[in-house]
């Protein structure tokens, strides 16, 4: 599906997301295969999940919220809420809740690459919003 330029580099994120989702969801949370899915998340929320979260939280929920569609936005942010709290759960050594966040991630994605997206690019300037929505989020993903 062609994404617009404005949503581009959130929308290559999830690449990533799905890749970790997928084997996080379907990890025996015994085997040190999930160990080590753990031991990635761990990394990879810091540098980009809740960057991408935090961009999105301070550019595209507002912009959708104030556009009249509160509703999907607060969808989002309610599932970042849940995807955190996994997480935390996951960081504290709870390693059932990884495939509970792998499934809750898989399900962020589609939300967001199947409703929001589209939604913003009906709904939005995502011109406009170009600068903001593609600016770094950190450090390792400077080629946005």
């Amino acid at each position: 599906m062609k994404r617009s330029a404005a949503l581009l580099g959130l929308s290559r994120e999830h690449h990533e997301a799905l890749v970790l989702a997928r084997r996080a969801s379907t990890a025996d949370p015994r085997s040190e295969t999930a160990r080590g899915q753990r031991t990635h998340l761990l990394t990879r929320w810091a540098e980009q999940f809740e960057p991408h979260f935090a961009l999105e939280e301070a550019v595209l929920l507002p912009a959708l919220a104030a556009a009249g569609e509160a509703g999907p936005a607060a969808e989002a942010l309610s599932q970042h809420a849940g995807l955190r709290h996994l997480f935390e759960r996951v960081r504290d050594g709870d390693m059932p809740a990884l495939p509970a966040w792998g499934d809750a991630m898989l399900a962020h994605v589609h939300f967001e690459e199947r409703a929001l997206f589209p939604l913003a690019e009906r709904t939005l300037d995502l011109t406009a919003l170009s600068d903001s929505l593609n600016r770094t989020a950190s450090p390792d993903h400077s080629s946005r």
